[in-house]
């Protein structure tokens, strides 16, 4: 490698940490150590623990020559608690974990009241039917 070619090299990198900051620009094994290694292998491992857990409860049939793989289903109840409406998206897996409501139910009764949320207050059922009226009026 020729001297303007690692010059290049280091005012790439300092341009790197001058804009994204120095771990950026810094060498991805450089903080990498044994204890770091084996954290990542107990991880690993972990996973793949579970994996093989996983692949051990499905259920396979042969019909003719075809193998069917037959795949647990995990269940989750997807209706929101708070409006009883059944949930198919995907936004509501993150209102249900965090508020135990559905995303529009979230937007009605949650954002402008989180601490009342958090200390227990909902809303009443006629609040929650005008709601539901309104969501099914604006389509």
């Amino acid at each position: 490698m020729s001297k303007n070619n690692l010059n290049y090299i280091a005012g790439v990198e300092k341009a790197i940490a001058e804009k994204y900051g120095r771990t950026a620009a810094q060498d991805f094994r450089s903080g990498w150590d044994p204890d770091h290694e084996k954290e990542y292998l107990r991880q690993l491992k972990e996973c793949n623990n579970k994996v093989s857990a996983l692949a051990s409860r499905k259920e396979t049939q042969m019909v003719g020559d075809v193998k069917i793989t037959k795949r647990p289903t995990t269940e989750s109840d997807r209706t929101c608690p708070v409006c009883k409406t059944y949930s198919f998206s995907l936004k509501d897996d993150l209102y249900m974990n965090r508020f135990e409501c559905c995303y529009p139910c979230y937007l009605d009764f949650v954002i402008a009241r989180e601490d009342d949320w958090e200390a227990g207050i909902r809303p009443s059922e006629e609040q929650v039917s005008l709601s539901l009226k309104r969501r099914k009026d604006n389509g």
